[in-house]
């Protein structure tokens, strides 16, 4: 029986209401903790989360079980 591979990256990207520096240093860890964790239970394995004051980044690998 064939098979099909694939591997499908996604890079998301979002900021704070109006690009207000709201998350600093003391939230940041626990803030990528946190947006990992969600991650993992959607089994989109978090290869990379960071960002800035104003914006969060997420490089995952997305999941062939989720669905619209």
């Amino acid at each position: 029986m064939p098979q099909s591979l694939y591997k499908v990256y996604v890079h998301l990207v979002f900021s704070t209401k109006k690009r207000y520096p709201f998350i600093d240093d003391n939230l940041k860890e626990k803030l990528w903790a946190y947006l990992g964790g969600i991650c993992k239970g959607l089994e989109c394995n978090p290869i990379q989360i960071g960002g800035h004051d104003d914006h969060v980044h997420i490089l995952c690998l997305l999941s062939k079980k989720l669905r619209k």
